[in-house]
This record gives C-alpha cells, structure tokens and sequence, in this order.
C-alpha cells in the first residue's frame, strides 16, 4: 500500500490489520509497516520472552531433551508434581 493509498484508507486501516501487517512503500520502495494492536501486542511479548536469556537456556536445554527423547509421560508428570 503506498502512502497515499493509506492517508486514504487511514479510516479503514483498523479492519485490513486483523490478520497481517501491511507495508506501506513509498516512491515503490518499503518505508513502514502498519500492523494491528493485537500484532504488535504478540511482536512485543516475543520479543521480551526471547531477551530473557535464562528463560531461553532453559528451553533450549528443554528442546534438546526433547529431540533425544528424554520425555516424561503427562501421567508420571502429574504424579512427579502431585497434581
């Protein structure tokens, strides 16, 4: 969408964003994304998750476990929690 396509739409823009960014280009070239609340929430809260570098040890440690099959059954799971 090109920046006067979106001065135009700047109305409608809201509805158009539920699902996907838009890029707004300007003289053809990318100059800006506009993106939902909803998107740019979720963008937001990865972004956070994937800083927290403890966090991210522990589930690359977690996702290596996985891959070699060290899994734990969800009934001995909750036994082990005593859920």
């Amino acid at each position: 969408m090109t920046i006067t396509e979106t001065r135009k739409q700047l109305l409608n823009l809201p509805e158009q964003l539920t699902d996907e960014p838009v890029i707004i280009t300007k003289h053809g070239k990318p100059a800006m994304v506009a993106l939902g609340y909803e998107q740019f929430e979720s963008i937001m809260e990865t972004l956070e998750v994937l800083s927290d570098s403890e966090l991210m040890d522990i589930l690359r440690q977690s996702l290596t476990q996985a891959d070699q099959g060290e899994t734990v059954a969800l009934d001995d799971a909750i036994a082990r929690l005593g859920l």
